[in-house]
């Protein structure tokens, strides 16, 4: 007959040692724990510093990830909420059009619609009484990260009129959302090898519908700005709502196409009304959160056609920058304006007289 074998429990003083837990085995299996050695020590310690180091790095990429599912749940059903098909057709009533009347139920300050086709960007636009609150509340009112596209606080949408440029915000989400896709403009210009500029030839039209008017947008212009002093020029492109006179606006202008990565064939004039996109971008470092994309366009005007020439778009070869980019990027300084400036018909051969301006043969 074969032997039989039996485990006896661990004794200790001769009474036997009850067994730990499954709890307690994991916390000892984790934690440095009364008679480790020195070498167990060292190897916990190493575990406990790479898994707090994974939590810190792993929630907020899970916190984008669901932030970004909710916040496509949510437009969804805004997108579906919102249908301008059929309103008024862009005609001018002075009535608020019945496609924003569901969005207005939900959000009184609704003042938009903003679409850009073929990209992510398709959002209502909502403003508030400052530039803060919709950078971390979403279009009910809740907490979110991501915001809203909003407004800026100082313009106007109204029956009577609108401010003569509508400059609207957004965030440029990690996850595409927002007004991510704007980057695209810009880098295209330059990444794009085979097909420069081709975000733009793809999307040359924003639609821009306020509450009260349906309209179509066509981009003339992409640009970078910074905005802290200590790097150099601050331009502020995006407190410019109104303009005191023709002069005021082509100057205007043309600061936006001296700085303006690229020359398309839309032309401006003094009465056209503008509208500004307004991001966060990183070109070339990520740790700087200084740099601005503008998108730029007018909006078109009666009886024009929405056509754009975008195989007329040209890179600007010697675009105005700030200092640091100088410095560190492009090396020498700005020389001068090349910009065609009869695109500016409300710029006459007085004013370039006056400017000691050239027009380009």
């Amino acid at each position: 007959m074969a032997a039989q074998y039996t485990i006896k429990a661990p004794r200790k003083n001769g009474v036997a040692v009850k067994k730990p837990g499954l709890f307690v085995r994991f916390l000892k299996f984790l934690f440095p724990w009364k008679g480790d050695g020195v070498i167990d020590v060292i190897r916990k310690l190493i575990f406990l510093i790479a898994l707090a180091v994974f939590i810190i790095t792993a929630v907020p990429l899970l916190m984008d990830v669901y932030s970004m599912y909710k916040d496509q749940w949510d437009n969804e059903r805004l997108i579906q909420i919102y249908n301008p098909e059929g309103s008024t057709g862009g005609e001018k009533t002075g009535e608020i059009l019945p496609s924003f009347k569901e969005l207005l139920a939900i959000n009184p300050e609704t003042v938009g619609y903003i679409r850009i086709k073929g990209t992510n960007i398709d959002y209502p636009v909502v403003q508030h009484e400052d530039n803060d609150y919709y950078l971390d509340h979403d279009f009910y009112g809740e907490p979110n990260r991501s915001g809203c596209i909003m407004l800026d606080y100082k313009c106007k949408v109204a029956p009577e009129g609108n401010s003569a440029n509508l400059v609207l915000y957004g965030h440029h989400m990690a996850v595409g959302t927002y007004f991510a896709n704007l980057k695209w403009y810009w880098d295209s210009i330059y990444n794009d090898y085979d097909n420069p500029m081709s975000y733009y030839k793809e999307h040359p039209l924003i639609t821009f519908n306020t509450i009260y008017e349906e309209a179509q947008w066509k981009i003339f212009a992409i640009d970078l700005f910074n905005t802290e002093e200590r790097y150099g020029e601050v331009y502020n492109y995006n407190n410019k709502h109104d303009f005191t006179s023709r002069e005021d606006f082509n100057n205007f202008i043309i600061d936006i196409m001296d700085r303006s990565d690229v020359f398309t064939d839309v032309d401006i004039q003094y009465g056209d009304e503008i509208l500004t996109l307004s991001t966060c971008v990183w070109p070339w470092r990520g740790d700087m959160e200084n740099v601005r994309l503008g998108i730029f366009a007018r909006k078109v005007r009666p009886g024009e056609s929405t056509d754009v020439n975008v195989d007329a778009v040209v890179r600007n070869p010697g675009v105005y920058r700030w200092q640091w980019v100088y410095d560190n990027v492009n090396g020498g300084n700005w020389s001068y304006s090349s910009w065609d400036r009869r695109k500016l018909l409300s710029y006459t051969e007085e004013d370039a007289l006056k400017d000691g301006y050239t027009f380009i043969s």
